[in-house]
C-alpha cells in the first residue's frame, strides 16, 4: 500500500518520493516520448528510446549506477503505483503524462515503454551512422566541451583559441585535474566519433560551434604539453 502525506503544492507525496516519478529515468524516457508526440512524425519512439539505451550504456560508470534493467523496473513500479493510488501521484507527473498522450490508462502506457525498453535493449542498434547522435544526446555526452565554449570562447575576450586554451588552463593549475581529465576525455571522443571537418560540422559543430578537429587537437595538445610540463612525477 502507498502511505501518502500531502505537502503545500498538493502533492500526496513527500518531495523525496515523489523525486521517482518525476526526476531520473522516468522523467527522462517521458520527455522523450512527448518530443516525439510533440515532432508530428518527424522523430521516432523506437529511435529515442534506442538513443536512452545507448547513453545509458555509453560508459560503465552510467550503467553500473542506473542499468537499463533498473530503468524498466522503476517505470513498471510507477506504473503499479499509479494503478493503486492514482491521485498521489504528483501533479508534475499527471502533467508529463497528459503530453506523451497517456489516455485514461497511465499505467497501461508505463507498462508499455518498460517492455518497449526491455525488446529493443535485447536488440541494440547504436551505430551512430544508422542512428546519428541527436542534440540532446550531445548536451548529455559533452557538457564539459559546451560549458568550455560558453565561458572561455563564445564571448570574445580573447584573441585565438589558443588564448582561451591557455587561459582556461592557467585559471584552474594546480588544481586542474579534474578539469582537464575529462574535458580531454570528451574532446577524444568527439574526433574519433565525428571523424573530419564535415563530419563534425554536421553533428558536434551545430550543438558546440567552437569545435572543429583542429580546435579539439589543439585543445589536447595544450593539455598534454602543460600535463607534462607541470604534473609529471620528478624521477
Amino acid at each position: 500500500m502507498l502511505h501518502v502525506r500531502g505537502n503545500e503544492d498538493g502533492d500526496s507525496l513527500i518531495p523525496h518520493t515523489g523525486a521517482l516519478f518525476t526526476d531520473g529515468p522516468v522523467r527522462r524516457v517521458l520527455d522523450l516520448a512527448a518530443a516525439v508526440r510533440n515532432s508530428e512524425g518527424a522523430l521516432s519512439l523506437d529511435a529515442e528510446l534506442r538513443r536512452f539505451i545507448r547513453t545509458t550504456r555509453v560508459t560503465v560508470a552510467t550503467d553500473w549506477v542506473c542499468p537499463i534493467e533498473t530503468v524498466t523496473a522503476l517505470l513498471d513500479h510507477v506504473a503499479g503505483l499509479c494503478a493503486d493510488a492514482a491521485k498521489a501521484a504528483p501533479q508534475e507527473l499527471h502533467r508529463l503524462l497528459e503530453r506523451v498522450g497517456a489516455g485514461t490508462d497511465a499505467a497501461a502506457y508505463l507498462h508499455s515503454l518498460a517492455e518497449r525498453i526491455r525488446v529493443l535493449a535485447q536488440d541494440p542498434r547504436d551505430d551512430y551512422d544508422e542512428l546519428p547522435l541527436t542534440r540532446w544526446e550531445i548536451d548529455v555526452r559533452f557538457p564539459r566541451l559546451s560549458g568550455f565554449g560558453v565561458n572561455w570562447v563564445y564571448e570574445g575576450e580573447y584573441a585565438t583559441l589558443q588564448d582561451s586554451i591557455q587561459a582556461a588552463i592557467d585559471s584552474e593549475h594546480p588544481y586542474c585535474g579534474e578539469f582537464l581529465a575529462p574535458l580531454a576525455a570528451e574532446a577524444q571522443s568527439a574526433l574519433v566519433l565525428f571523424p573530419g571537418e564535415q563530419a563534425m560540422a554536421d553533428g558536434l559543430s551545430a550543438v558546440v560551434g567552437w569545435t572543429s578537429p583542429t580546435a579539439l587537437r589543439h585543445l589536447l595538445r595544450a593539455v598534454d604539453e602543460h600535463m607534462q610540463r607541470e604534473h609529471t612525477a620528478l624521477p
